[in-house]
C-alpha cells in the first residue's frame, strides 16, 4: 500500500493537467457527486478524501455536506500544491500523504470517500488502515473503473481515442502513435468481502453504472503525457495533430462503465 513511486513521478508530471481534464469533462465530478451524495445526509465532521487530487472531490463534498470538513490526502506533491489552491478558504486540510501513513499522522475521520483512486490500493491493507481512521458508525465510499473490478473487467471502456489517435497520425504520414502496455490490476470480490470483514466493514449498498463519455476526453487524457502520441515531434506538429484529433472525436462518445460502494464501520474486525 505504500505509494509507488513510478506512480507518484507519473502524476507529478501531469498534475495541472489532470486537474484541467477533471473541471473539462463532468463524468469526473459525476463520480464524486455519486459517492458524496451515498453519505448521509445531515453528516457532519470529519472526510478523509482518499488519493484526492487536485481536490475535486473534496470541494464537491464540502458543496453538498457544508457543515463538514475534509482532509485531503495525496503522495503527489505537485497535486497536493493545486488542491490547496482550489480549496484555500475553505473547511480543508491537504498533506502530501499516502494512506499507509495515516496512522502515524493520527488521522480520523467520520467517513471516507476514495474517487477514481481505489485501484491503486490493495484493499486488505487499506482497509486495515481505514478501520483505524474511521470511527465506529463511520462509512466508507469508492468506486473503481470497469478495467480493476473483476465482473466488468472484460467490457469495453475508453478506447475510442485509439483509432482517432491512428487516423490522425496516418493523415499526417507519421508512424502509430505510442500505446500504453500497462495490464490494470483487477480486484475481485472475494478479497474486497474477505478484508472488510476481517477489519469490520459491512456492505451496504453497491451499483454499476454506465455513462456516455466523449472519446474527445480519452484524446486528452492520453494527452496529458508530453510524449504522446509520439516522442520528439516539434510542438507546433503535435499541437496541430491533437487538434486533428479532436476534429475526428467531435460527436462521438463511447460507454464508461463503473462500480461504486459504501460500507459502514462495525466493529474492530478479527
Amino acid at each position: 500500500m505504500i505509494p509507488d513511486p513510478e506512480k507518484v513521478r507519473f502524476w507529478q508530471a501531469r498534475a495541472r493537467a489532470y486537474d484541467a481534464l477533471c473541471r473539462r469533462w463532468e463524468i469526473f465530478a459525476l463520480l464524486s457527486v455519486r459517492l458524496i451524495d451515498l453519505l448521509p445526509a445531515g453528516l457532519q465532521g470529519t472526510v478523509l478524501d482518499i488519493g484526492g487530487g487536485s481536490g475535486l472531490t473534496s470541494e464537491l463534498l464540502l458543496d453538498r455536506r457544508p457543515r463538514c470538513r475534509t482532509i485531503l490526502i495525496d503522495p503527489t506533491q505537485a497535486m497536493v500544491d493545486v488542491a490547496r489552491v482550489n480549496l484555500a478558504g475553505r473547511r480543508a486540510r491537504c498533506l502530501v500523504m499516502g494512506l499507509d501513513e495515516a496512522v502515524a499522522h493520527d488521522l480520523h475521520a467520520d467517513a471516507a470517500l476514495a474517487s477514481v483512486s481505489m485501484q491503486f490500493l490493495d484493499l486488505e491493507p487499506a482497509l486495515a488502515v481505514l478501520a483505524r481512521v474511521i470511527e465506529p458508525g463511520g462509512h466508507l465510499a469508492f468506486n473503481l473503473w470497469y478495467h480493476h473490478w473483476e465482473e466488468t473487467a472484460d467490457c469495453e471502456g475508453m478506447s475510442g481515442w485509439l483509432p482517432i489517435a491512428r487516423a490522425a497520425c496516418r493523415e499526417a504520414q507519421l508512424p502509430p502513435p505510442v500505446t500504453p502496455s500497462v495490464t490494470p490490476k483487477v480486484k475481485t470480490r472475494a478479497e474486497m468481502m474477505s478484508a472488510s470483514e476481517r477489519h469490520g466493514f459491512q456492505l451496504l449498498y453497491e451499483e454499476r453504472d454506465e455513462d456516455l463519455v466523449p472519446v474527445a476526453c480519452g484524446v486528452e487524457y492520453q494527452a496529458m503525457n508530453a510524449d504522446w502520441p509520439l516522442k520528439a515531434l516539434p510542438p507546433e506538429d503535435r499541437l496541430a495533430l491533437l487538434r486533428r484529433m479532436h476534429e475526428l472525436a467531435r460527436g462521438r462518445s463511447e460507454p464508461l462503465i463503473s462500480t461504486r460502494f459504501l460500507f459502514r464501520r462495525t466493529v474492530q474486525g478479527r
